[in-house]
């Protein structure tokens, strides 16, 4: 792996985070309120979270799995 486990933590977290975004826009008009979500703007959430999920797993290059701590000592 290329990145420290930290940096696949923060992905990941980043990940949750614009999911619970993506699910508060998409449920915020109930349907008797006569509006509707911004189905532009989920889309683009949904499209930063599949890029960053791609990011993931295209993070296969090397053997070692590093942590920050690791990288702090190599200094």
């Amino acid at each position: 792996m290329r990145h420290s486990i930290e940096e696949l933590i923060s992905k990941i977290n980043a990940m949750h985070t614009k999911a619970i975004l993506l699910h508060r826009l998409r449920n915020q008009y109930s349907a008797s309120a006569d509006k509707t979500y911004d189905v532009q703007e989920c889309q683009l959430l949904i499209d930063d979270i599949q890029y960053m999920a791609r990011l993931i797993a295209g993070d296969t290059e090397g053997t070692t799995i590093k942590t920050e701590m690791e990288y702090k000592d190599e200094n």
